[in-house]
């Protein structure tokens, strides 16, 4: 008879030796019902590769709800590794869809047609933006309990969710706009911003957290690794978006000159306020769980005359000018994409344009690429041309 299949009456049986994963033992599996020992045999074989490549096909659904698997992740993990932003964010999530949904059912009895069907059913009242979000909480929780061996099987890749319409979502600012903006904002005490914005593609939150000490002038590039956030009612430095979002930017020539300019600028201002110069006060985001500690003096690039730090909040002025003054829609960020896009337009290589940007995921990145600019069609034009004459 062959190793582990034995007859038993007038049928076949294989039986498999498999360690539990949830108690660390060894039990044997039986499966009978074969005609001839063959079957038996390859069917021991097959059940064997199986237990080989994937040991949870042993693990036992646990007897746990939604709920508790929530609460578990944000009491075992969450609370330690996520901003206080995202944790916000999972519990508004949580509460006003989860929960109300399937919060209390144990988690194995919730089929991946369930959380699609219910996602569709959102699409029609929510921004696909808005039904991401959803999407990526549930895996974020599904992949907890699977990690956590509270379910058999993780099918959160079976759930989906609509396609995005095509829709134009790049704002690019023509160099006539971005020059109404300039000669239109030189006046305010967000030029530098706006100037930063512009020639670097920063986010608005690390624009407004830049330091002078951040820039190394002998090497002419400006270190990233911070941002300016309002957070628990008071303003603070802390760490950016992402870890790739920590960087170091080249600084062209014209940026350049005009933050040495500017720097030569302020250090005489500040001699003129003498003991009327304010002093800057703002918090510092020492980590998860660490209380913030409050420093002075920090030597902010975006300042007003008399010392005065600007934030995020103050960059609104700049868009009500806009409207009011120009007749032109203007956000930050806008920047950013505009900055991005014109790189791209000039063939400024990928990867090139993703580390200068901070992008995490290259398709951020490859946005830029595809939306095919007025310059880019400029250019395409030319090189037909040319390549029409050397035919």
């Amino acid at each position: 008879m062959a190793e582990g299949v034995r007859k038993k009456g007038k049928t076949y049986s294989y039986r498999v030796n498999v360690k539990d994963e949830t108690t660390g033992k060894w039990k044997t599996i039986e499966k009978g019902g074969f005609r001839t020992i063959a079957e038996a045999k390859a069917a021991r074989a097959e059940r064997q590769a199986e237990i080989n490549t994937s040991p949870s096909s042993i693990r036992k659904d646990k007897n746990i709800s939604l709920e508790e698997v929530y609460d578990t992740f944000i009491d075992k993990e969450a609370k330690y590794d996520r901003a206080k932003s995202t944790l916000k964010r999972y519990d508004s999530l949580f509460r006003n869809h989860l929960k109300p949904k399937w919060g209390h059912r144990q988690l194995s009895t919730i089929k991946p047609t369930d959380l699609t069907d219910y996602l569709f059913e959102l699409s029609t009242t929510h921004s696909h933006s808005y039904i991401e979000s959803i999407h990526k909480f549930m895996k974020v929780l599904w992949n907890f309990a699977y990690d956590r061996e509270y379910i058999r099987e993780n099918k959160i890749a079976k759930v989906k969710i609509p396609e995005e319409e095509i829709k134009q979502v790049i704002k690019v600012y023509t160099e006539e706009e971005l020059d109404l903006f300039e000669k239109r904002f030189k006046s305010t005490n967000l030029f530098t911003a706006f100037k930063l914005g512009r020639a670097l593609g920063v986010r608005i939150g690390e624009c407004f957290g830049i330091l002078w000490s951040d820039i190394d002038w002998d090497n002419r590039i400006l270190n990233i690794d911070k941002q300016l956030v309002y957070e628990d009612k008071m303003w603070t430095l802390r760490y950016t978006k992402t870890k790739k979002s920590i960087r170091t930017i080249v600084l062209q020539d014209a940026i350049y000159n005009y933050l040495k300019e500017l720097k030569a600028q302020q250090e005489k201002q500040k001699e003129e306020f003498g003991v009327a110069y304010r002093s800057t006060k703002v918090a510092i985001d020492q980590g998860r769980n660490k209380p913030k500690k409050i420093v002075e003096n920090l030597d902010f690039i975006n300042i007003k005359p008399n010392g005065e730090y600007l934030t995020t909040d103050s960059a609104k002025i700049l868009g009500r000018i806009s409207r009011e003054e120009l007749g032109v829609n203007f956000k930050f960020h806008n920047l950013r994409h505009t900055h991005a896009s014109r790189l791209a337009e000039k063939n400024v290589p990928m990867m090139v344009v993703k580390e200068r940007l901070g992008h995490s995921k290259e398709e951020t990145t490859m946005k830029y690429y595809t939306h095919v600019t007025k310059g880019m069609r400029e250019n395409l034009i030319s090189t037909l041309n040319e390549l029409a004459r050397c035919n």
